[in-house]
């Protein structure tokens, strides 16, 4: 199963570990909306399998659609550690490090998704935001140039970028 998170919610795969009926019937469990037990069945395949990569994916996945971000990005975490090169895994964590308000975590993984071809736009502008909300004009005026760099055509970014580069020379004029 891939579990990817994104902006519209979640889009389910069934590409089940080799070897578990149980665990095909937690992604089918998933991907009919029923969490709760899609993820009693990931975890009780975790215990005979705890460094499946994928699997762990799919829980923290899970977790996260059940609003329970926190929890899930320790099953990302794990997951990485074990598949530190997938692209996926990189993907679901950051978008959870955005939900959860650690939008400098998620954007320490950016350099490896845009090397990978799996950062977009959308996440770059969203990051932007969330560190306008922690006030780090510097991080989101380089998440939003990175973003008109992925994709040119975003007018609507022009003035936002103005605004803050001029805020950016206030305070260093304080």
């Amino acid at each position: 199963m891939s579990v990817n998170i994104n902006s519209e919610g979640s889009s389910l795969q069934n590409k089940a570990p080799s070897g578990s009926a149980g665990y095909q019937d937690a992604l089918d469990l998933a991907e009919a909306g029923n969490y709760e037990d899609a993820l009693d069945g990931i975890m009780n395949y975790l215990v005979s399998s705890p460094t499946d990569a994928e699997a762990l994916n799919d829980s923290g996945a899970i977790l996260h659609c059940m609003g329970r971000s926190q929890e899930a990005i320790e099953h990302f975490e794990k997951a990485r550690k074990f598949q530190p090169d997938a692209s996926e895994i990189a993907w679901n964590l950051a978008e959870t490090y955005l939900v959860v308000g650690r939008a400098c975590d998620a954007v320490t993984m950016f350099e490896e998704m845009d090397k990978a071809s799996t950062l977009n736009a959308d996440l770059l502008n969203r990051a932007a935001d969330a560190l306008l909300g922690c006030d780090d004009l510097q991080g989101a005026l380089n998440m939003l140039n990175w973003s008109l760099k992925l994709v040119p055509d975003q007018e609507i970014l022009h003035p936002m970028i103005e605004v803050i580069q001029h805020k950016i020379n206030e305070k260093k004029s304080e």
